[in-house]
């Protein structure tokens, strides 16, 4: 748990150093590729980590995170509607949906094979 936020705490460090150190562009759509990356990977790495301290997967964590980030990267570049922020939600259900229920499957066969209840069948009595 201790390494969680410790890792969680560095990102979001790392994240605010690059804001204050990387310079800055008048649009989104006008930086370079070392300015989105070293902007998004480490928001990414940070609200993913800051989510696994909570829900404990890193997967929906991941996806969560993505999701948000999706999002920020729209509105910056004035596109998000109604439409887009349905479509990004949709996403990010079947994503969180999809890891749940992988690592449901995956305790399930750690646990064995669970009970058979019989299954009773009505027959009718012929004459």
């Amino acid at each position: 748990m201790l390494f969680k936020i410790t890792s969680a705490i560095f990102f979001w460090g790392t994240f605010i150093i690059v804001i204050f150190k990387v310079p800055y562009p008048e649009s989104l759509s006008q930086a370079n590729i070392i300015q989105l990356l070293s902007l998004f990977i480490p928001l990414f790495l940070a609200v993913t980590l800051t989510f696994n301290i909570f829900i404990k997967n890193i997967f929906v964590s991941g996806s969560i995170s993505l999701g948000l980030i999706f999002l920020l990267i729209l509105k910056a570049l004035d596109s998000l509607n109604l439409v887009t922020g349905i479509l990004i939600m949709i996403i990010m259900y079947s994503l969180i949906s999809y890891f749940r229920k992988r690592n449901e499957r995956r305790n399930w066969g750690i646990r064995g094979i669970g009970k058979i209840r019989k299954i009773r069948v009505k027959t009718r009595n012929r004459v």
